[in-house]
């Protein structure tokens, strides 16, 4: 009797130490693939790249119903005109680059709203979830002139040259004179607003940990309108609409 009692308590600690081990695992195997359900918010922040130019950007999802969220999409990038072309002058010593003919920069501030839907939802955490949207709002562009170094004659010392920060208008200004851009904060307080429409649309794909962070790879076109036509570029008829493709990374939180 003692050796089938032994044998059966020693048989029911196996037991008891396989139950306990299966609910550890199936716990952590719940953690593991836990699914973010539609009800959870999301924020993103991250950079934007396009041909017109590149920013920052942050973005807020609230879920609305079923696969469909309610968005708001800040960002801030430059806008570039397709007609600039780089020069440097060699004929100045220790030069640096700037665009021929560019005498402002122009920057969008767009706070836009929209819708997002799920297309697909991550599964796990080696697979990836899939988003489409469509966003719009207003642009404010910031339209700030540029300032460049120029080689100038000191009148009170024959022979002597000094660098003088100007303006940059390629009519007054001999090229062959320019070393490139003066500082940045040169012309901040001459920066006039514009206001116009944006929108974007496009694909975002997602991946990570659903319990924490993620990571998430954006594709997509933008177009700004602006109405006033704000002059980029000097003796040509600037555009109103700047549209391009564009690419963005960001990292998130669900919360």
């Amino acid at each position: 009797m003692l050796n089938i009692s032994s044998k059966n308590t020693k048989l029911f600690r196996i037991k008891a130490w396989l139950l306990v081990t299966f609910l550890m695992s199936s716990k952590l195997f719940a953690q593991e693939l836990y699914d973010i359900t539609f009800e959870d918010k999301s924020l993103k922040a991250g950079i934007h790249a396009s041909p017109n130019g590149t920013g920052l950007f942050y973005r807020n999802t609230v879920p609305v119903k079923g696969k469909k969220f309610r968005v708001f999409d800040i960002s801030l990038t430059g806008v570039r005109s397709i007609k600039e072309k780089t020069i440097l002058n060699q004929r100045m010593f220790n030069p640096s680059p700037y665009v021929y003919g560019k005498i402002n920069r122009l920057y969008a501030l767009r706070p836009m709203f929209g819708l997002q839907k799920t297309v697909a939802e991550r599964q796990s955490k080696n697979s990836v979830g899939v988003n489409i949207f469509a966003l719009g709002g207003i642009s404010l562009g910031l339209v700030k002139p540029i300032f460049v170094d120029v080689e100038a004659v000191d009148p009170n010392t024959p022979n002597a040259f000094y660098t003088l920060s100007l303006r940059y208008n390629p009519s007054s200004i001999n090229k062959d004179k320019i070393y490139g851009y003066s500082s940045f904060d040169k012309g901040i307080g001459q920066t006039k607003p514009q206001l116009g429409l944006s929108f974007k649309a496009g694909a975002d794909f997602n991946w990570g940990y659903y319990n924490s962070d993620f990571r998430s790879i954006e594709i997509g076109v933008l177009l700004d309108y602006f109405p006033a036509r704000p002059e980029i570029m000097y003796g040509i008829k600037n555009k109103v609409v700047y549209s391009s493709f564009y690419i963005s990374f960001a990292l998130g939180k669900n919360y």
